[in-house]
Parts: structure tokens; C-alpha cells; sequence
């Protein structure tokens, strides 16, 4: 019988975020696969799951480089498919680690997407989300009500800056780096500045919770950086 694929969620970084769950798979299986964007550098994922890991469990590191080459990317993808194959093929179940929830914005849904067409078993352990774990540290609502919310990358800042976005009450962005000094015009244009949140390394010993986002330059960013941006102000 072959192995199942665990895509498990380990949440924004914070070890103590991690669920039974997934505590209780990373303490059955032998095998982790962790995503790593460049080589000598400690994954993240791993880092933050790596007390619950069954002690003497093989862990194996997959090349999913920060690029936006999407040759390079289908290639890292098929090769890190072929490595688990291997493995499931054995019969050896394989658990999967990526940061925040498996399903959003994660390396893991190619994966997912990929081996479940292919015929092999894959269950996907829900994470809690950094943008959940962002608002419970900047005490910020999500959506109350009959409010609505957008989540977006950082590239669509044009959306902020065409109106697009007028109609929902709270918009997430994540990766905001790259886009900062955009998306801080465009906020700004679009009278949401004064109700916006960034939060930098939620999770994580450094976390910080910024409400002056003028304050800030993109250069002092990390990735692990995201805005929540309400509309009007929480009473």
C-alpha cells in the first residue's frame, strides 16, 4: 500500500499555534519534507514544527525557489513530486510542512494538486492563518457583521488605486515589501492609512505590530510581512 501525503499547516511561526493534529501526524510519520528557498538556510516551517517531530524522522529538503521564473518554479515542482513519489511508492507516508494554512498562498497546493491527480492519497492539516494571527496581535477586526474582506499579494496594489477595492470593509495583503512605498500611496489616496496595521514577523520572537505605516521603509521589511486595512475604523 503506498504512503499518504500529509500537507500539514504549521501556522505563522509561533510553535504553540501548531494543532493537535498536526502535532499527532509529525509523531507518527517517518519522513518530513520541508520547503527551503535557499540552500544553507534553515526552513522556517521546520524551525517552527521541529519539537513535534518524531525523533530520528528522515527529513528531506525541496528546492522551492523565491522566483517569479515560472520555468524555474515547474521545474522545482516536478522534482519535488518525484521525490515524494519515491517515497509514497514505498509505502512510506510523507508529511509536508509550510508556514500559515496549506491551502493559501502555500508551495504545498502544486503538490496537492499533483499527486492527488495522479492517483495517490493526500489529507491537508489546516494551519491557522498569519493574517488570523496578525489581527489577534494588532487587535484588529477582521469582519464584523455583514462586512466584507479581501486577501491579496502585494502586486495588486492597482486594485487599491482604481477603486476596485472600495467595497470591502478589510482588505489582507500579504507580501508587501516589494509594493510598500505603493501601497502606502494607494492606502493613503484611498483614506484607509489611518486604519491600517502592518504587522512584521507575526509569530516570531521579533514580531511587530506598526500602526504609522509612513513611518516605515520598505527596506526594514521582512517577507513575513502583511497589512490589514479596514475601511473605517473599528469604535
Amino acid at each position: 500500500m503506498k504512503g499518504i501525503l500529509y500537507g500539514i499547516g504549521v501556522g505563522p511561526g509561533d510553535p504553540e499555534l501548531l494543532t493537535y493534529k498536526a502535532v499527532r501526524i509529525l509523531q507518527e510519520v517517518g519522513c518530513v519534507a520541508v520547503p527551503i528557498a535557499e540552500r544553507d538556510k534553515e526552513s522556517t516551517a521546520r524551525k517552527t514544527a521541529g519539537s513535534y517531530i518524531k525523533p530520528g524522522s528522515q527529513i528531506i529538503e525541496l528546492d522551492f525557489p523565491m522566483t517569479r521564473d515560472q520555468d524555474r518554479l515547474e521545474e522545482a515542482w516536478r522534482q519535488s513530486c518525484e521525490t515524494i513519489k519515491n517515497r509514497l511508492d514505498q509505502g512510506q507516508s510523507v508529511a509536508f510542512l509550510t508556514l500559515g494554512d496549506a491551502m493559501l498562498y502555500s508551495t504545498y497546493i502544486y503538490l496537492n494538486q499533483h499527486l492527488g491527480r495522479a492517483g495517490y492519497r493526500v489529507q491537508t492539516i489546516p494551519g491557522i492563518t498569519s493574517f488570523s494571527a496578525a489581527a489577534a496581535a494588532g487587535g484588529i477586526p477582521l469582519a464584523l457583521g455583514d462586512e466584507k474582506m479581501a486577501v491579496l499579494p502585494g502586486s495588486a496594489v492597482a486594485d487599491l488605486n482604481n477603486g476596485s477595492l472600495d467595497h470591502f470593509d478589510t482588505v489582507v495583503i500579504f507580501k508587501v515589501a516589494r509594493q510598500y512605498q505603493n501601497l502606502i500611496n494607494a492606502l493613503d489616496k484611498a483614506g484607509r492609512i489611518n486604519s491600517s496595521v502592518l504587522v512584521v514577523n507575526c509569530g516570531h520572537p521579533e514580531e511587530r505590530v506598526i500602526t504609522d505605516l509612513k513611518s516605515v521603509v520598505a527596506e526594514d521589511l521582512s517577507y513575513f510581512s502583511l497589512i490589514i486595512s479596514r475601511k473605517e475604523p473599528v469604535q
